[in-house]
């Protein structure tokens, strides 16, 4: 018996699966199909949907058409789902082999991955126990290993994490997406749609359209300068929660929550708004489950920054950036900045110090010690 193994996080699952996995089987001629979702990869955080969730899309968007289009005997393998663990792929074939002893197994993984196979756990072993198959795709990097048998077939660049980024982002994905799947993840508000939506309830319109843009220019730095981009874009959609308090009810709410403000009592006193960035971080942390520390710091430092410049991380300055350049801001010399942040981002990080502290002084407000300090970190 022929059996082929198709593993992955698909987070999400596309078109792209789809099609690797019809090439696959139309050139192995498998008996059976298991595809087998990762709890988590060993290679990589948390997944960005549940379980339970990618389950539900592997079979809208994969056991579905494929069943109905090859005429397979094509499963979902949950084990690894069920373990609530990553499992490493030795583990999986060994299962396998206890089940069906004598199989002949085919394992089929995306190109990605592929490069990365010489990482894996027991990699001899890997290659000892069964055939491996691969396609190649426009986008990936690196040398596929020698020993991957490569299909034919070009396969459609597409990325889950491309995918994941738009969604949060807000972008039309369809084309890249089964129907039945770009139905579910609209439905259940997977891969950010569902904190799109918060958002929208929670902050006022002004800020929400200013959170977008953030997000946008956030993005594209991040994409230049070889950040994060899901962390780029998860911080700025995030990084204003707290401006849905007003400046008010800020000194209140900062104590009441406990929050550690650099000069806390003095900052509330003089100029209560600079709190909302650490509010922002708390509520990001404790009502939108994100447990990064890169993007919950991000979130705190994009308005006081650090106390030095060599404090703050590329992602740090990208935010703080982006809040201080985004395209709806008009100061003058706002599209300088902008433009700058392209080019070096360390001074377009100092440029936007600089317009935050000299707005202040223009409109006669209280210059806080730490943007002083963050300030004078640039001369030393």
């Amino acid at each position: 018996m022929k059996i082929l193994l198709f593993g992955g996080a698909f987070d999400p699952p596309h078109k792209a699966h789809v099609a690797l996995l019809r090439a696959a089987a139309r050139t192995i001629k498998p008996d059976r199909v298991l595809v087998v979702p990762a709890w988590r990869s060993p290679f990589k955080a948390a997944a960005h949907a549940a379980a339970a969730e990618r389950a539900g899309l592997v079979r809208a968007g994969i056991i579905k058409p494929l069943r109905r289009l090859l005429g397979l005997r094509l499963s979902l393998d949950a084990s690894e789902l069920r373990s609530r663990r990553a499992v490493y792929t030795i583990e999986t074939l060994e299962r396998v082999k206890k089940l069906q002893p004598g199989a002949e197994l085919h394992v089929l993984v995306g190109s990605d991955n592929a490069t990365s196979f010489d990482s894996w756990k027991s990699p001899s072993r890997l290659r000892r126990e069964a055939s491996w198959w691969t396609a190649r795709r426009p986008g990936a990097a690196g040398p596929i290993p020698h020993f991957f048998k490569i299909l034919p077939e070009k396969m459609p660049d597409i990325a889950s994490t491309d995918i994941r980024l738009r969604l949060l982002l807000g972008e039309d994905v369809s084309r890249w997406l089964t129907p039945d799947v770009a139905v579910r993840i609209r439905r259940e508000g997977l891969y950010g749609i569902r904190l799109r939506r918060r958002l929208r309830g929670l902050l006022p319109a002004p800020r929400f359209r200013h959170t977008l843009a953030v997000a946008d220019l956030a993005r594209r730095l991040a994409r230049r300068w070889g950040i994060d981009e899901e962390k780029a874009a998860l911080a700025a959609l995030l990084h204003d929660l707290g401006r849905a308090v007003p400046a008010a009810r800020l000194p209140g709410l900062t104590r009441r929550l406990r929050l550690k403000i650099p000069r806390s009592a003095e900052t509330l006193r003089r100029s209560p708004l600079l709190a909302h960035s650490y509010v922002s971080e708390h509520w990001a942390r404790e009502r939108f489950g994100v447990d990064d520390p890169a993007v919950l710091r991000a979130i705190r430092r994009h308005t006081l920054g650090a106390p030095a410049a060599a404090e703050m991380s590329s992602l740090d300055k990208a935010l703080y950036i982006a809040d201080s350049a985004s395209t709806d801001r008009r100061y003058r010399g706002v599209e300088a900045v902008r433009e700058l942040a392209f080019r070096d981002l360390d001074e377009a990080f100092k440029s936007s110090v600089a317009a935050k502290l000299r707005h202040a002084l223009i409109n006669g407000e209280w210059l806080h010690p730490q943007g002083l300090a963050l300030w004078n970190s640039f001369r030393r």
